[in-house]
């Protein structure tokens, strides 16, 4: 499970990362004449990220006022889920074994259950505004099966509790 769970985090850094290049490529575009076409804007699904990117939500903290608007602190959602992916990453790959860094599994249980609550909340506003945006719906699926991998994880430590 740990290699799925790196692979799983590799492919939401780099969809992050990728979000977090459109949102700064579509921001910086100062001449009307320049074209930046985003890999992930598809007119033939009518499925557009970089639109999707600049919503109010695409700045979740700001967005539910836990950090002001515009301040350092206010940052795109591609970067927190660059964090959660490394976080993941080093979590089941590079640390597994070693004391280091093994955090308990309800803590873990508790970021990924952020991250799907979060994945919830944009996917429902993707809904609401009848947007399609493939980067968004993959990470959804990512951090939807790295949040049922982690209540596997919890289901065995209780398990191992009662054995």
């Amino acid at each position: 499970m740990a290699v799925n769970n790196a692979i799983l985090a590799i492919i939401g850094f780099i969809l992050s990362a990728y979000s977090v290049y459109v949102e700064h490529k579509v921001d910086q575009k100062f001449n009307p004449d320049e074209e930046f076409r985003a890999l992930c804007d598809i007119e033939a699904i009518g499925a557009s990220c970089s639109a999707v990117f600049q919503l109010p939500e695409g700045k979740m903290l700001s967005f539910f006022g836990l950090v002001p608007k515009d301040s350092a602190l206010d940052i795109p959602n591609g970067i927190l889920g660059m964090l959660f992916y490394i976080y993941v990453f080093l979590r089941c790959s590079l640390f597994r074994s070693s004391k280091l860094f093994l955090v308990d599994r309800s803590v873990n249980a508790t970021i990924c259950t952020l991250a799907l609550a979060s994945s919830i909340f944009l996917a429902r506003k993707l809904y609401v505004i009848k947007e399609i945006c493939v980067v968004c719906l993959t990470t959804h699926i990512v951090n939807t099966i790295m949040f049922y991998r982690a209540m596997l994880e919890m289901t065995k430590k209780q398990k191992d509790k009662v054995s």
